[in-house]
């Protein structure tokens, strides 16, 4: 029997549906059921982090993501907010400046959640869900502090990263029948409250 953590990049998930339009009807995935459909029946579920950040400038985006981390929260999962960097960018061809907005601080959230977790003894195994190779610090961190500790990955469907793979403990599929199978409800009750899937994202 093994206790796991789950990670989620919010965004590298997200975008990663985005940019094929035949997975769009997937952003409404429940990633509790998702962790449960990728570990064993004898293993625990101890946390599951929801990493992301709202887009504040785009106010009906803000309203579809409040609806899906009401959804989150409602079957246990923990969301952790970063926040957007405002900065202006040259542009190569007309010279002039533009604004434009980074994201900032969620692969550093992630990586101290995954680090404090494995020092207070939380997991025995960690699954990263992102294909962001800025996280390889992490994993081998934790290899070196704590390397009782197992740490995985899973690549969002139609992304990779060569370094996660090569360092990672092991590895976990996202097939698209595993975004079939682990979506929310169109509506889902949460108390007194329904919460419609929001349009477009079916």
């Amino acid at each position: 029997m093994s206790r796991y953590c789950f990670y989620i990049d919010g965004f590298n998930v997200y975008y990663a549906l985005r940019e094929n339009p035949a997975y769009h009807k997937y952003k409404w995935l429940n990633y509790h059921k998702l962790a449960e459909s990728v570990i064993l029946a004898e293993d625990t579920i101890e946390r599951i982090y929801y990493f992301t950040t709202f887009v504040r400038w785009k106010p009906k985006t803000v309203q579809r993501h409040e609806k899906y981390i009401k959804a989150l929260r409602s079957v246990g999962v923990e969301t952790v907010q970063g926040r957007f960097l405002k900065k202006n960018i040259k542009c190569h061809r007309c010279h002039k400046y533009f604004a434009t907005h980074e994201e900032k601080q969620t692969d550093v959230n992630i990586a101290l959640k995954v680090l404090v977790d494995a020092i207070d003894d939380l997991y025995d195994k960690a699954l990263i869900i992102s294909a962001d190779s800025d996280l390889l610090s992490v994993i081998k961190s934790v290899q070196k502090y704590a390397p009782e500790k197992e740490i995985g990955v899973m690549f969002p469907i139609g992304r990779t990263s060569l370094e996660l793979r090569k360092n990672a403990s092991f590895r976990r599929k996202m097939p698209e029948k595993l975004l079939q199978d682990c979506q929310f409800p169109d509506k889902v009750k949460i108390g007194n409250i329904m919460i419609n899937r929001p349009d477009g994202w079916s």
